[in-house]
């Protein structure tokens, strides 16, 4: 910065974010983001250094996040949580009100579902679908987002008159796909829906982000750039999108919705990372109509 130059004051500066899920694919993207805004952001999951839950991904952990954010010079807590069990996730909370006292932003993106091989489907007929496929994307989804916004409402914000939680989702689909995957998102989709609805007078917004088919490290473990050029985005555009909603002074018009990040891109004029705006759920809707 050149001598007498004025630093440009970040738009997320002294809040406080929690996200969840934050060692790789979109809540690291989602924790940069709103690190590079400002913010100081706690980052939990499962994974940490020398333990990752992808041993084919060993370098995508909650610490190796907080170092992206650092290394940029944000401001990051690394924490291990399985937001499953209640009482890790309540030290965590108390451990952001012992800390900074407030909680500004909280972005559920905790999901560990698809952990052990599981795939789209468990046989010919929908009867087939293994039983315990439904048990372990609600508690994956729904019931980890739920456990962590009553205990963040509890302990922070339900008492502070403010804040914004945000579930990252997928719009349940007509027709639909995938059985358990359906209802569990639909969980979700409601979850925020109710909580909304509950938190209206509350000064608390509740609203769900559906991305696109996104260029995660994951999904590159199974399909190579150039199969996926095209027809995907990466997480930094929903990313971008909740920093978008998250420095919206009028963000409480949205509460209880679920958001396309299209949408989010014509309302905040978001970018992904190469300048582009994909609509991809539009238009994987447009292209149903014409078959």
């Amino acid at each position: 910065m050149s001598e007498g130059a004025t630093a440009v004051p970040k738009p997320l500066a002294g809040k406080v974010a929690l996200v969840t899920g934050a060692s790789r694919g979109l809540g690291r993207a989602v924790a940069l983001e709103l690190a590079a805004a400002g913010a100081h952001v706690i980052v939990t999951a499962r994974s940490t250094r020398g333990h990752s839950t992808l041993a084919a991904l060993p370098r995508t952990t909650v610490d190796d996040t907080a170092d992206a954010i650092r290394a940029a010079g944000g401001q990051a807590t690394p924490l291990r949580c399985d937001h499953t069990d209640p009482t890790q996730v309540e030290a965590v909370i108390r451990h952001i009100a012992d800390t900074h006292g407030r909680l500004d932003v909280l972005v559920n993106n905790a999901w560990g579902a698809h952990e052990g091989g599981a795939g789209a489907g468990g046989g010919p007929e929908v009867w087939d679908e293994p039983l315990e496929g439904l048990r372990n994307m609600l508690l994956a989804g729904a019931y980890s987002d739920y456990v962590t916004s009553l205990l963040a409402l509890k302990h922070l914000m339900g008492g502070q008159g403010h804040g914004l939680i945000v579930s990252t989702t997928w719009h349940t689909d007509e027709p639909p796909g995938w059985l358990p995957y359906e209802v569990s998102k639909a969980a979700k989709n409601r979850l925020v829906y109710v909580l909304g609805h509950k938190l209206r007078d509350r000064g608390v917004t509740v609203l769900g982000v559906a991305p696109g088919w996104m260029r995660t490290e994951v999904m590159l473990q199974h399909h190579t750039e150039q199969e996926l050029a095209g027809q995907t985005e990466t997480p930094h555009y929903a990313a971008r999108g909740i920093v978008a909603l998250a420095r919206d002074p009028h963000v409480s018009r949205h509460t209880g919705r679920i958001l396309d990040v299209g949408e989010l891109a014509d309302l905040y004029g978001i970018t992904d990372l190469d300048g582009t705006q994909p609509h991809w759920y539009a238009e994987h809707q447009r292209k149903k109509q014409v078959e």
